[in-house]
């Protein structure tokens, strides 16, 4: 049986634009593709962006972890990288967490904006800011 809490990744359906800054000065450029798998028990997230010259482009899956209550996601880039991810949601606080970074964002009605860190052995660092923009009809 679906969980009803798989409702609170509903507002994230569509296309974004992305944009962002590292901290040491990278441009971030490309779209965020968010859908739901058929069943609507699985989100598939597409990212196709521009990171300074480097084109990223991954594939992420995530799904609702009944017994911890949080979302799990595992994501598989263009340069053979697996990431395993922990998503939890409060109202508009968008919290994610893997082994050396971080998210910690709101979501409002069209955007999503928020600040990455990395753990650099020691201490969380700041890495970057982000912003997506929903666009209108996928375009």
């Amino acid at each position: 049986m679906r969980n009803n809490r798989l409702n609170l990744l509903n507002p994230y359906i569509g296309k974004w634009k992305t944009e962002g800054l590292t901290k040491s000065g990278d441009i971030i450029t490309g779209t965020d593709t968010y859908e739901w798998v058929d069943g609507g028990f699985f989100l598939m997230h597409q990212v196709d962006i521009m990171f300074g010259d480097k084109k990223i482009r991954s594939l992420e899956i995530t799904h609702y972890d009944d017994m911890e209550d949080v979302f799990r996601s595992q994501s598989f880039d263009n340069e053979g990288n697996i990431s395993i991810s922990t998503l939890k949601i409060y109202d508009d606080i968008i919290l994610i967490f893997a082994d050396t970074e971080r998210f910690k964002g709101n979501f409002k009605t069209n955007t999503i904006e928020g600040t990455w860190e990395q753990f650099d052995g020691k201490n969380w660092v700041p890495w970057m800011d982000i912003k997506l923009t929903k666009l209108e009809n996928g375009q």
